[in-house]
């Protein structure tokens, strides 16, 4: 009886530790990488070409399907000036690819702070969001601990005026997100965004910032 009892309550004990099993390590931990405050002060003080500006990466709905973060760069200096506002879906592709969807929150408010309002994101519904077509970025695992995403050639179209498309290009490594983004016109000659390189983006703050939406 006392051994029933025992195997009994050691089946509870390991079927408690296995309910939260990560199904898939290399998503997991892209995303864990991915989540967290980032700032590119070294790179605006050494160049004076490229703005100060924080990014935060915060996920949320962890009960729904894939990964989903939402994600904002502002200004680090003037912190009402925001822009960019995202929810960011990462999910697996195929086994060697990760891909991330991008959202717009549709009538999303302009915070007047950077800092993220939970109440306001605990209201948000998947069916406010609406899909930019076009511009998934497709994840390759290079190390252990970098990811290197990019969009597909001639894809994500753009109403920028005087821009066809844009690429973006995206390096995540553990404590170092870079980012380039280029627009180009219907000649395929880059019209917009940074020539000299990619924002460096150095974690400042926490690896993972939790939201259960």
């Amino acid at each position: 009886m006392r051994l029933f009892l025992y195997t009994t309550f050691l089946f509870f004990i390991l079927s408690s530790c296995t309910s939260g099993v990560i199904t898939d390590p290399e998503l997991d931990n892209l995303v864990t990488l991915l989540t967290g405050e980032f700032s590119n002060t070294d790179q605006a003080e050494n160049d004076l070409t490229f703005a100060h500006l924080n990014l935060t990466n915060t996920r949320i709905w962890k009960d729904k399907p894939g990964y989903w973060i939402f994600s904002q760069i502002y200004d680090a200096k003037k912190t009402k000036n925001i822009y960019y506002q995202r929810i960011q879906h990462y999910e697996r592709l195929d086994s060697l690819t990760i891909k991330s969807t991008s959202y717009k929150v549709l009538n999303i408010k302009k915070e007047e702070r950077s800092t993220i309002d939970l109440d306001y994101l605990n209201k948000i519904k998947i069916e406010s969001l609406e899909a930019v077509t076009g511009c998934h970025l497709y994840f390759k695992k290079e190390t252990s601990s970098i990811y290197s995403g990019k969009t597909k050639k001639k894809s994500c179209y753009t109403s920028i005026p005087n821009v066809d498309y844009i690429s973006s290009t995206l390096i995540v490594s553990n404590g170092k997100i870079t980012s380039w983004t280029k627009g180009f016109n219907t000649k395929g000659k880059q019209v917009w965004g940074k020539i000299n390189g990619p924002y460096k983006y150095i974690r400042i703050t926490g690896k993972n910032k939790w939201l259960f939406l």
